[in-house]
């Protein structure tokens, strides 16, 4: 009989996978010793974990294989919890952090500078020659969506951006301007390193410090970009 894998509930670990290694006897009823997976930065570590049958038996299954990951979350063998934060913990770890659901971008905040954020002109080249579904994870893609919507409706197009205090939301604003900029250039001279300067001037205003940022926007932002 196969071993049972489930998502075990961790602290510090949201869930991690296990896989059920033996059964002993316990007094009238049963218990279950699990060898629990941890994966991180330095590899995998491994530990056991006893748990009553019954606990183990409400634990959702792991689907495929946990090692394995994704740069859609949409694409899971199993689309649940314990799936999607394992998945995107394991991308964080080889610094990927954007991941995609569907149209969405989910970006996770490395709060260091990324090497391969410098190719951008390499990225903006792949832009210029690629479908935006075939394009990988990234602000730059959610944007020239949106420029490539504009152009063909001839309608303003929104983007949303959402996180917590500290997540990285101006940041993604800078990016999506910046590629705006590459894409859209503008005719008159000093006029695209205008509006890239704008966003400096609105990172200067009514910001406080929290336990996440020293620099965080206490307000909404409304930025509108006239092509």
């Amino acid at each position: 009989m196969e071993a049972r894998r489930v998502w075990l509930p961790c602290d510090g670990d949201a869930f991690v996978p296990a896989v059920e290694v033996k059964a002993e006897p316990n007094g009238g009823g049963r218990s279950e010793t699990a060898t629990v997976s941890r994966w991180c930065a330095g590899g995998r570590q491994e530990e056991l974990v006893r748990l009553p049958t019954a606990r183990l038996k409400d634990l959702s299954p792991v689907v495929g294989d946990p090692s394995a990951t994704c740069d859609d979350l949409t694409s899971l063998p199993d689309i649940c919890l314990p799936a999607v934060l394992h998945n995107l913990r394991l991308r964080f770890a080889s610094d990927a952090i954007y991941t995609s659901i569907g149209p969405v971008l989910i970006s996770v905040n490395p709060h260091k500078r990324l090497g391969h954020l410098d190719d951008f002109l390499r990225y903006c080249d792949d832009l210029d020659r690629a479908e935006d579904e075939l394009l990988p994870p990234h602000v730059y893609r959610i944007a020239r969506a949106a420029f490539t919507a504009l152009v063909r409706t001839g309608k303003s197009q929104s983007i949303l951006v959402s996180g917590d205090s500290g997540a990285g939301k101006t940041e993604a604003c800078k990016l999506v301007v910046a590629c705006l900029a590459r894409l859209a250039p503008s005719g008159r001279a000093g006029a695209t390193e205008a509006a890239l300067g704008g966003a400096l001037m609105l990172e200067a205003w009514g910001n406080a410090t929290t336990t996440q940022n020293k620099n965080s926007s206490r307000f909404g932002k409304w930025l509108a970009v006239a092509l």
